[in-house]
């Protein structure tokens, strides 16, 4: 009998621990947002194809940068949801956001590719000022496209 106990309750507790709930090992996964300081909005204000004359643009799209510090040269991420005039597409930081990283030296916006590399098909003119203006240029469409921004107050 007590050979037999002694196999019985190690299989009693095998059978009570098989049949136990399991949890899922997996982490839920927590979306961290990203955080700015500032939203400067740029209108679509007139658009040109290839070397033809610039056409004004009824109803622009926007195009916002996001700011850490709250200054338009400090922007790194930028959030452009209808790129109609613009004809590309970008690699996005967070895809459910469709938030994007730039890059801005001196007067010029870079693109990054999902290397974090600068894409050559599609820069920027930034002129800071009275009339503070971007103009976006893709070359990587047939023709190429620009578009002219005026920075929203």
């Amino acid at each position: 009998m007590k050979t037999f106990l002694k196999f019985l309750c190690p299989i009693m507790a095998l059978v009570l621990f098989q049949s136990c709930k399991k949890e899922s090992t997996e982490s839920k996964v927590v979306i961290d947002p990203y955080t700015y300081a500032a939203k400067f909005n740029w209108m679509e204000d007139s658009i040109k194809v290839d070397n033809s004359a610039w056409t004004k643009v009824a109803k622009g799209n926007l195009f916002s940068w996001l700011s850490q510090d709250g200054k338009v040269q400090k922007s790194n991420f930028a959030i452009y949801n209808k790129r109609a005039n613009i004809k590309t597409d970008f690699v996005y930081a967070i895809q459910k956001d469709s938030v994007f990283a730039l890059k801005l030296l001196s007067d010029t916006v870079y693109f990054l590719d999902k290397n974090g590399n600068s894409r050559a098909d599609l820069k920027g003119q930034v002129t800071l000022g009275k009339d503070t203006s971007l103009i976006l240029r893709n070359t990587g469409a047939s023709p190429a496209i620009s578009v002219k921004y005026k920075l929203e107050k």
